[in-house]
């Protein structure tokens, strides 16, 4: 009589000298599986605001504080988001101006090109501007917000100001 010890592949003869290894017959061959080389998708992601006040107009506008910025592909002492060539792709750029007894003309610019403009006026109470859009970038390409109205008019305080851009999709191409 044979005993078959659950925890290994030996059999258990009480009458012998205990243990004995055990042969178990082979299997069939498996298939051959062919590992291939996985792509990690791209990642790009930023997110910025700005504690002082507008520039003047036609003027870029320096954010210097980042809530996310892990990939540096905003860069806080120029202003710019930049395309790296690493990571080509459709980006999604936007937003954020909370107003209060202010007047904001804000300009999304794209290597120097208006791609988006959006104006908002609060004379005595509380507004909000936002914009976004989608953008298909190249390498070397350049993302900012300027900011378009004279500082004569904005002489009253913006509550809350960001931007934020982050890569929808990536491609080859660049």
């Amino acid at each position: 009589m044979n005993f078959k010890s659950p925890l290994s592949s030996f059999f258990f003869f009480p009458w012998c000298s205990g243990y004995q290894a055990f042969q178990d017959h082979k299997g069939y061959r498996g298939f051959l599986v062919t590992l291939r080389r996985v792509y990690l998708p791209a990642k790009s992601a930023f997110a910025v605001k700005l504690s002082s006040p507008l520039p003047a107009p036609s003027q870029l506008i320096v954010f210097k504080e980042a809530l996310h910025n892990h990939q540096d592909h905003f860069s806080l002492t120029t202003g710019v988001a930049t395309c790296t060539c690493t990571v080509p792709g459709v980006r999604r750029f936007g937003f954020d101006f909370a107003l209060f007894q202010h007047a904001v003309r804000l300009g999304l610019m794209k290597n120097g090109t208006q791609v988006l403009e959006k104006e908002a006026r609060a004379k005595d109470n509380c507004r909000h501007v936002s914009g976004n859009v989608a953008l298909q970038l190249i390498m070397g390409d350049q993302v900012w917000l300027d900011s378009k109205l004279d500082t004569a008019e904005t002489e009253k305080g913006l509550i809350q100001r960001a931007f934020f851009g982050y890569l929808l999709y990536g491609n080859d191409t660049g």
